[in-house]
């Protein structure tokens, strides 16, 4: 088998010879540099953001999904998102994934570009509620795949690669590697989202809804596992949720984004009157009460309850970041904007 050397440019910036050869080791994934998290002084840095998706009409002007917007997390942070629908918690997760691309240097993860620095694939892992979900024509958007495949077979080498991580994983989440992916359920779907997704040893992990489907047994042991995670590690967690059962102690750090994608409240737990007094008279469910205050609050601002035959008790929403086709029963008029009965 031939072999071929070449040059590789090393993360000082000295060069280094490595030699590679034509076999299934290529295959291999690559192994994850050694943690940043302690080599810079923010894991998320974000320097008055705007962000806004192409508008969908012609003529329509682009509504900003974030507006201004400031983070700072140091590294073993977890932090828990709070927001309306629609106010741009996924958004901001994606811009943080590198999903997205954003003007100038304005969004920094580990200390490097978010989006143009492919060096954080390996230690960013960012998981929502699309995994394992497709676009079929006549079917419909988010279809979940029905392929068989044995769970155990699934990203093997990676799995391989980190046996005492994947075992430790494979016991709290409750997955069987037995499991055929085309007889699971939503709930063992998503747990085997996250045995793959967290096997591999993370700086920094988005997370955006993924909780959801799972029972409250399995969510509240993966919470107590991911706080494990930053206090030994050092790794940062950014979490967007609407459920708030047992996270009253479990985040470090709170940011609420408002209905105009700005910055509504940031920062530490113990810097929020509002939470220290909360726990001072005993609240049961702290976390909630902030979260329907707030929201709340939202409501009797930008939009107001609308009663009939189209909607009992319905809401009005004023959200500048409502999408065309959220205003449209979910079409979007397109082609035939102009076309009159």
């Amino acid at each position: 088998m031939g072999r071929r050397a070449h040059r590789l440019l090393s993360t000082t910036g000295t060069t280094t010879t490595a030699a590679t050869t034509q076999d299934s080791s290529m295959c291999v994934p690559p192994t994850p540099p050694s943690s940043i998290a302690t080599q810079c002084d923010y894991a998320v840095e974000v320097d008055n953001l705007d962000f806004a998706y192409p508008s969908s009409l012609p003529g329509e002007d682009e509504h900003l999904v974030l507006k201004n917007f400031c983070m700072q997390l140091k590294p073993g942070s977890r932090c828990l998102l709070l927001g309306a629908n629609g106010s741009g918690k996924s958004t901001l997760l994606k811009v943080l994934a590198g999903k997205h691309l954003t003007k100038g240097d304005r969004v920094k993860v580990m200390g490097t570009d978010a989006f143009r620095d492919l060096k954080l694939n390996l230690t960013r892992a960012f998981l929502d509620t699309q995994w394992g979900m497709r676009t079929v024509a006549f079917a419909g958007y988010g279809c979940p795949l029905q392929a068989d495949i044995r769970v155990g077979g699934m990203m093997e080498k990676l799995q391989s690669q980190y046996p005492e991580r994947r075992d430790e994983l494979v016991k709290l989440l409750g997955v069987n590697p037995e499991w055929r992916m085309h007889r699971v359920s939503d709930g063992q779907r998503r747990r085997v989202q996250l045995l793959l997704g967290l096997v591999r040893p993370f700086d920094i992990l988005l997370l955006d809804e993924v909780t959801t489907c799972l029972d409250v047994i399995v969510r509240q042991d993966l919470m107590r596992w991911l706080q494990k995670e930053t206090e030994t590690r050092g790794a940062t967690v950014v979490y967007a949720t609407h459920i708030f059962d047992g996270l009253d102690d479990w985040p470090t750090h709170l940011h609420y984004l408002n209905r105009h994608g700005a910055t509504g409240w940031q920062g530490p737990m113990g810097e929020l009157e509002l939470y220290s007094k909360l726990r001072k008279e005993g609240h049961p469910s702290p976390m909630l009460k902030i979260a329907t205050t707030w929201l709340r609050a939202e409501i009797a601002e930008y939009g107001v309850q609308v009663e009939g035959a189209d909607g009992e008790g319905a809401r009005e929403s004023k959200n500048p970041n409502a999408l065309s086709t959220d205003r449209g029963g979910g079409f979007n008029p397109g082609r035939m904007l102009s076309y009159k009965a």
